[in-house]
């Protein structure tokens, strides 16, 4: 369906991303306005937790596969650079503002189908920033795109129906999981997650339970594959808090206001897994000093 793939903001979920299509055999641009954000990116890439060296150490591909994989990835400072491009993901932080700038700058200069990765943020209300906003939908991939197999699509009040159909046909053949949701703050999957995340978070903030024992109670009783704290420690602390705050902003619902523990944690240094989140103290198990769940009961034998 398409043959150059951009990808606008290179931090987290934008490196996931242009790796994921790179992986496919897409030729991807990828657009920071940092050139040490794209220097490291591409490392992440390269040698990260789920980059396509651990790929190589696991058998998985070889390295000379991997280098193929990198080498379909350019970055540049420039979205001129993009106009060659038929898709373009913008995957700018969770900040409303910046994303309609952004939408706003890529839209004046290339004619391709955008789709925006934000996991809160109204599809409708961005797509004001675009010429075009029947071209333009919410494609939510989620943390680590590389190996997470959902995709959620969000159909945006003026969104060409077709276009959504496709799409979601296009990345089933690519092995995702799409699923498609009427545009609404949160979505479906964040709003489900971040009100457990949130009362997992309050449970500490009240001592009711240590990190490990609630994830292990969700993981074992309700058959989650990780915790509801440790995905917040992947996902990312500091993106978790924004992302309340993002929800709140739009609803003024004090449900999406986000826990005193969480903020208190983010002004500490605390921003998530430092394996992923190069330079934060680390997250909350980090901080309560526990073994992580999954490691645990991997060493069990339980999991």
């Amino acid at each position: 369906m398409f043959k150059h793939i951009g990808v606008v903001g290179f931090g987290l979920m934008g490196t996931q991303i242009a790796q994921f299509f790179a992986q496919q055999g897409y030729e991807v641009v990828a657009v920071d306005s940092r050139k040490e954000a794209l220097e490291k990116g591409m490392e992440t890439i390269r040698n990260g937790r789920f980059g396509v060296m651990k790929l190589v150490e696991k058998g998985k591909i070889s390295e000379s596969d991997a280098e193929k994989v990198l080498s379909r990835i350019k970055t540049s400072l420039s979205y001129v650079d993009l106009k060659e491009c038929d898709l373009i993901i913008e995957a700018v932080y969770e900040d409303l503002d910046l994303k309609l700038k952004v939408l706003r700058e890529v839209s004046e200069i290339c004619d391709a189908i955008i789709g925006s990765n934000t996991s809160s943020i109204s599809i409708t209300k961005l797509s004001s920033a675009v010429k075009d906003p029947s071209k333009f939908l919410g494609i939510h991939f989620f943390n680590p795109a590389q190996v997470q197999k959902l995709v959620e699509l969000v159909e945006g009040l003026l969104t060409d129906k077709k276009l959504i159909l496709e799409i979601k046909d296009w990345l089933s053949k690519l092995g995702k999981v799409p699923i498609v949701v009427k545009d609404s703050p949160g979505f479906a999957t964040t709003r489900l997650g971040l009100i457990l995340g949130k009362e997992a978070m309050l449970m500490l903030q009240e001592g009711i339970a240590s990190p490990q024992d609630i994830d292990i109670a969700m993981m074992l009783g309700y058959g989650f594959a990780m915790g509801p704290i440790e995905t917040g420690d992947l996902v990312g602390l500091d993106t978790r808090l924004r992302i309340y705050e993002a929800m709140f902003q739009m609803t003024k619902d004090p449900k999406w206001a986000p826990p005193k523990l969480l903020v208190q944690l983010v002004d500490a240094g605390y921003l998530g897994d430092p394996s992923v989140k190069p330079g934060s103290k680390g997250g909350v198990y980090e901080f309560y000093r526990q073994e992580r769940a999954t490691q645990l009961l991997k060493r069990l034998g339980i999991r």
